[in-house]
């Protein structure tokens, strides 16, 4: 599941589709996404039991899609919370510039 949710564009229309059924021009021109991609994210995420099409044509999240809410609404909330720390306070102390491993 975390493999698709970071797949270009899938977090983003799931993000949009919290707030309801939207059409798919909708969420292509909110995401200013390629329609192929978008169509192939879309395919993905009601082939995974996130995204259904609802009876007027518009896309929705189903139950299983609103339950991982839970999950990502606190990933949400520790990103906006991390964006506002500057560079040295998402350092931690006694960390080295590089890596272990890093050249």
């Amino acid at each position: 599941m975390v493999d698709l949710l970071g797949r270009r564009f899938a977090l983003g229309l799931y993000w949009h589709l919290r707030g309801g059924s939207l059409p798919f021009r909708t969420l292509a021109a909110r995401l200013d996404a390629p329609q192929t991609q978008l169509v192939q994210r879309l395919r993905e995420l009601r082939e995974a039991g996130l995204v259904e099409v609802d009876e007027v044509g518009e896309y929705r999240l189903t139950t299983h899609g609103r339950r991982l809410q839970g999950v990502i609404e606190p990933l949400a909330v520790w990103a906006q919370e991390w964006a506002t720390l500057s560079p040295r306070q998402r350092t931690p102390r006694g960390a080295s510039t590089r890596g272990h491993d890093e050249p």
